[in-house]
């Protein structure tokens, strides 16, 4: 093992195997052939404001012998201000391998030159000969505040469900922050609006209606010059939200009301740029959200027949909801007191807590503040307030606050929500959880310090902008610096439900219907599924730890909890399944088929090495490797130009492949 492995490549390339081709080793044990050398490039154009390398690839066929092939470079950029690489004026292909590999950095000098290339050339030698191509180009483009391709796909991977065509024209034209902001003034894609539509001509209300409304959304697509349909940055960071301010359809009830629980979902996608204090307070006040942690119907205490408050809900809003279970410093790092964690809260917080979330009660249209029971169950009408049921004591909060007796049950609520909201540990706990939905499982403290300092104030005096939070996420050095994509313990592990949506957003599956009712019923495939998480606990926990290497090294994996030796197999099955003909779980009807589109990979058939790059670009963020390069290349060889079908059949080879690649799975 080396010193440093990439943790993250190292575990899933024990799971996932691309194909039964060594990449590095001939096969052939006859050492008394020919050797015939050729020349291509992986990526021919490169940039100063995206400093991933050209690679410039040296092939041979026929003998294994260690074979040395001298060069020539030229071109009119300049090695040391232009570019920098440690080839000299030759290059040995090793004993028993088929191809080496010459990388070209290039570097950035705030010039205006314009377009500059290098030439490889390859030099006869005795000992082999020349195939069809001796010499291969690269350009290199100026510094510049358009994003390179590869530079705009990993960002839409990060803020988005993928790099679709439309969104990477738009992210190319605005750059980065202007995208961001547009994105804030885009209309409110609401997932209840889309289920109503499809009740009212007679769809029954089963509990996988909120998935095709997910999947109604995020598949819709706006192209340019269009009026924006489209909100996908609010979705993306919704859909997070969710996994951070769970409920979920494991519940029979919730199951049985996707109206409602889409109508919470609205919460979300509103506080994805509103404020954490207000989507903190309408979580509490939700029905959905009532009912899933039991606070609904809750009473005050009755010492004649000992009864107590349900603590449930008083428990999670501070663990998993606010401030977590230990005091952070703003860079999220625990706060010590004798060498030891300090616990932000004990069991008589909750206790005091629960108190205060009693009195609430089922709303609708049938319900009234004047019974004491919970009321009819409506899920999508914010809970009342049956006063009665209130305990009016006095409380002792976190911090030193206490509550005076004979608050109603609205004031009681906000203060608590205000004494925990203005909790230092909010912004900490809050940021390092997006950061790791969104980027990475492991940001660094100064990262979480960087975006707890936008939550705790967002440079207008605000506490709690999650617009601000969001924006500085998404633009912070860490999220967008190249160099972060080559650090073994950066990236995280692509949510496997996640990964199925990035490849039906990247190739444009839209179906003719415009709705996705065969996108259901993947939770079994994935151990995760839109509003089915199995617990309060969502679907991993971050602080998970994989074990092995990933432990060793004090480090976070929260979606490896879900990767399994069956999970890994089932999601390349499923995969498998999409790529070569739609993504379902059953046999969908043709106008409702979700078909990957392959129109811009089609032309590129042909040459296997720009498709191939095409490819990275397009689904890594320009992360994949030679060698995993060089195993796709040779698969797709495998079939011959002028076969039945060979085109299609080439790309969607390379496609299942890329998909199933440790690059795309561990998303840098």
């Amino acid at each position: 093992m080396k010193a440093k492995p990439n943790l993250y490549r190292l575990i899933i390339g024990a799971c996932i195997c691309l194909v039964t081709v060594n990449g590095a080793k001939a096969q052939s044990t006859i050492n008394n052939l020919t050797n015939t050398v050729s020349i291509s490039t992986l990526n021919a154009t490169i940039s100063e404001n995206w400093p991933s390398p050209a690679v410039v690839v040296i092939r041979r066929t026929g003998d294994l012998r260690a074979v040395t092939v001298p060069l020539t470079i030229t071109g009119t950029a300049t090695p040391g201000l232009d570019y920098k690489s440690s080839v000299g004026a030759s290059v040995t292909i090793p004993m028993g391998l088929r191809e080496v590999w010459i990388h070209f950095v290039p570097l950035s000098d705030n010039l205006t030159e314009g377009p500059e290339n290098i030439e490889v050339t390859l030099q006869n030698s005795p000992a082999y000969t020349i195939g069809s191509q001796n010499s291969t180009t690269i350009t290199i483009t100026d510094n510049s505040t358009v994003p390179a391709d590869a530079a705009a796909s990993r960002f839409l991977i990060q803020a988005a469900f993928g790099a679709d065509p439309d969104e990477m024209a738009k992210v190319k034209a605005l750059g980065y922050s202007a995208w961001i902001d547009q994105q804030m003034t885009r209309p409110y894609g609401y997932l209840e609006t889309i289920v109503r539509k499809r009740m009212a001509r007679g769809i029954p209300p089963f509990p996988q209606e909120t998935k095709v409304a997910l999947w109604t959304q995020m598949m819709r697509r706006t192209p340019a010059g269009q009026t924006d349909t489209t909100d996908i940055l609010r979705l993306r960071v919704a859909y997070s939200l969710l996994q951070i301010l769970v409920i979920s359809q494991q519940q029979e009830a919730l199951a049985n009301n996707p109206a409602g629980v889409c109508n919470y979902f609205g919460i979300l996608m509103r506080g994805a740029f509103g404020n954490f204090r207000q989507m903190l307070l309408d979580v509490t006040l939700h029905p959905t959200m009532g009912f899933y942690l039991s606070h609904v119907g809750n009473k005050k205490p009755d010492p004649i027949l000992n009864t107590f408050p349900d603590q449930n809900y008083a428990r999670e809003i501070m663990q998993l909801f606010t401030i977590g279970l230990w005091e952070l410093n703003n860079d999220g790092t625990r706060k010590l007191s004798g060498g030891k964690p300090i616990p932000t809260y004990d069991n008589k917080d909750i206790a005091e807590f629960s108190r205060v979330f009693t009195g609430l009660k089922f709303g609708g249209p049938y319900n009234n503040a004047n019974t004491a029971e919970r009321g009819d169950e409506y899920y999508d009408s914010p809970m009342i307030i049956h006063e009665p049921n209130h305990d009016t004591g006095a409380k002792k909060l976190l911090r030193g606050i206490t509550l005076p007796a004979g608050q109603n049950t609205m004031q009681d609520i906000n203060a608590a929500i205000d004494n925990l909201f203005n909790h230092p540990n909010v912004g900490p706990f809050i940021s390092n959880l997006l950061i790791q939905r969104l980027v990475t499982s492991n940001p660094s403290p100064a990262y979480i310090n960087r975006v707890a300092t936008k939550f705790n104030n967002d440079g207008n005096g605000v506490r709690g902008n999650m617009g601000a939070v969001v924006k500085a996420i998404l633009m912070d050095p860490e999220a967008r610096d190249f160099s972060k994509t080559t650090e073994p313990a950066f990236g995280k592990l692509r949510e496997p439900y996640m990964a199925l949506m990035n490849f039906a957003k990247t190739f444009n599956a839209q179906n003719i219907t415009g709705e996705y009712d065969p996108a259901v019923y993947f939770y079994d495939v994935y151990l995760q599924d839109f509003f089915d998480s199995p617990s309060v606990f969502n679907f991993y926990l971050p602080a998970y730890r994989s074990p092995g290497v990933i432990t060793n090294m004090g480090k976070f994996s929260p979606e490896f909890q879900i990767l399994t030796a069956v999970t890994v197999l089932e999601s390349h099955n499923n995969l498998h399944n999409g790529v070569y003909r739609d993504i379902a779980r059953y046999n969908a009807p043709p106008n409702e088929q979700i078909i990957l589109k392959y129109d811009n990979e089609l032309p590129l058939a042909s040459n296997p090495d720009a498709l191939i790059t095409h490819l990275s670009n397009k689904l890594t963020g320009g992360t994949l490797r030679p060698s995993t390069a060089q195993i796709i290349r040779e698969a797709v060889l495998n079939i011959t130009e002028g076969s039945n079908d060979w085109e299609i059949e080439r790309v969607k080879l390379a496609v299942y492949l890329v998909g199933t690649s440790a690059e795309f799975n561990v998303q840098k």
